[in-house]
């Protein structure tokens, strides 16, 4: 039978620990919240230069941690159409933007509306402007992942010391920020939108299986330095897992990012796919026709883009088709002059890789794409044009017949919509967000082509059947396949693919589509919200 004594040693024993707890937990919430004046001080400020209507409805105070918001990307337009949508939907709510771009908020309003063509009042818009963000930027010689993520860490600490939030809204993918902002309240929902898991199993296979997507060359070469790699990936999983099960409800972008998502964080019925919105309306009035045999792709020049796959493609697809080579009679053509002349027509057709390149590595590969065709003999048919403007791009894509996407696991891929909206017959990897949203149904082999009497359905206005609006593929040979049936189809196929695809793009990604998505996530956020402040006027 214990004695006194023994219990009182076992309750400091158990107790000491539980007490130094609490005392780091308390040591962080002073460190980050900072005293309740100081907060007030914070709320007050953003009192005096904000104005939502509070006639019907309290105000509300959303925290937008989204440390690039002047870039012009994807991800940028998702922050900016969410936060258009609830100035739209909820005028009293108030969007903070915790902002690593050193832009007042109305020269940023200003940019937003040059890039996105979005109008957002300032009215009810709040820019904190953050310190360090080289955080996260920079490109750490080791353990790169978990040392941005601990980055991220020690930036959301400083956005909600320089103002806590009702809702903290996480929009780039920095979930290691979600603990934290539990740890300091219960009571802020925390509200994400992933583009892409930090992680996932088919990184973590590439790492294993030794393939230079994830790793650095040295590390490919070397068994037990891809082991240990595979092994601080397996133990970073599980750590980017846990602190994702911390938010509350969680928008995906895509199906793969979803099934990635839900499986490490554990939280299905709270995670759903909102598709991010395109914006597609200029190219979705181009015309379907005529189109000349120019194979387009519209794609940065990082390795996991894998244009390499593209030129092997279209070198195979020439092999097949001899009839489609350039005699060495006829003179190949600059960017300039083969713009100008498809404007009229083209007898053979020519690979035309699109992309920006964000550095000397980028402009690099773009040269060894140039080499890889003289290698294989196809150079005179291939063109790598580097950092064209978003104009020329369009004009590109008026006369081109055909798109392509060789990324595997592309997360989402928004130029594949662009390309599908502005009438190419686009062909993408068979993987990820491709196949499993946006080129649904595919065209995976000739027996997949629609029938005459399909096609006599369709132009019918069928509503039950189902037609292709693309092509999938995954090996060089089945790219070349696709893009040999897709030089080969009848008008009449052509054409029906085209519209299909158009009506996919405008329709299924579209903004309206977008919002409506969005408000079915973030309404019972409101909802908890309001009964929240509903039960503290009770207790009061």
């Amino acid at each position: 039978m214990p004695t006194i004594e023994s219990l009182i040693h076992l309750c400091f024993a158990v107790g000491l620990p539980i007490m130094g707890i609490i005392a780091v937990v308390m040591a962080i919430q002073t460190f980050t919240l900072g005293t309740q004046a100081h907060q007030e001080t914070c709320k007050e400020k953003v009192k005096a230069t904000t104005n939502p209507d509070t006639s019907t409805h309290e105000a509300y105070y959303l925290g937008f941690f989204h440390l690039y918001p002047n870039a012009g990307g994807g991800g940028e337009r998702v922050l900016w159409t969410m936060i258009k949508a609830i100035q739209d939907k909820y005028p009293f709510i108030v969007c903070v933007i915790y902002s690593g771009d050193s832009l007042t908020r109305d020269s940023l309003l200003l940019n937003v509306q040059a890039k996105f063509g979005l109008t957002i009042r300032a009215e009810t818009i709040y820019v904190v402007e953050l310190s360090n963000r080289w955080c996260v930027d920079y490109k750490f010689p080791r353990l790169t992942l978990l040392m941005q993520s601990i980055g991220s860490v020690v930036l959301a600490a400083q956005a909600i010391h320089r103002f806590c939030p009702d809702v903290f809204v996480e929009t780039v993918g920095f979930a290691f920020t979600y603990p934290l902002v539990r740890l300091l309240s219960a009571r802020i929902p925390i509200v994400a939108y992933t583009h892409y898991p930090a992680i996932s199993s088919d990184m973590q296979t590439m790492v294993s299986s030794r393939e230079a997507g994830f790793n650095n060359e040295a590390i490919a070469k070397s068994a037990w330095m891809s082991a240990l790699k595979s092994i601080y990936y397996k133990a970073f999983a599980i750590v980017y897992s846990f602190a994702g099960s911390f938010a509350s409800t969680i928008m995906t972008n895509s199906s793969w990012t979803q099934n990635h998502i839900v499986k490490l964080f554990g939280n299905p019925k709270m995670t759903k796919v909102v598709y991010p919105p395109c914006d597609t309306k200029a190219l979705a009035e181009f015309a379907l026709s005529p189109r000349q045999p120019l194979i387009v792709s519209l794609a940065q020049f990082r390795p996991e883009k894998n244009h390499k796959l593209q030129v092997e493609a279209f070198a195979h697809l020439l092999q097949l088709r001899p009839d489609l080579v350039m005699p060495k009679t006829e003179k190949p053509l600059d960017a300039e002059n083969l713009l100008e002349k498809s404007r009229d027509s083209l007898k053979y057709p020519v690979l035309v890789m699109i992309g920006g390149a964000r550095n000397i590595e980028d402009e690099a590969r773009a040269e060894e794409l140039r080499q890889l065709a003289k290698r294989l003999g196809v150079d005179r048919q291939v063109l790598v044009i580097v950092n064209a403007p978003w104009s020329r791009v369009l004009e590109w894509l008026q006369v081109a017949k055909i798109g392509m996407h060789t990324m595997r696991d592309e997360h989402f891929g928004i130029n594949i919509v662009e390309m599908m909206a502005a009438g190419l017959l686009t062909i993408a990897h068979d993987s990820a967000g491709p196949k499993l949203d946006i080129i649904t149904p595919a065209i995976r082999s000739a027996g997949d082509v629609p029938t005459d009497k399909e096609l006599e359905e369709f132009n019918a206005g069928s509503d039950d059947l189902q037609f292709p609006v693309g092509f999938v593929a995954t090996s060089a040979e089945e790219f070349a396949e696709s893009m040999n049936l897709a030089l080969s189809l009848s008008e009449g196929i052509v054409g029906a693919v085209q519209r299909a695809a158009r009506i996919a793009a405008v329709t299924k990604f579209s903004e309206v589509a977008f919002r409506d998505a969005f408000y079915k996530r973030f309404s019972p956020v409101v909802r908890w919200l309001d009964n929240q402040r509903s039960t503290d006027d009770d207790d009061d």
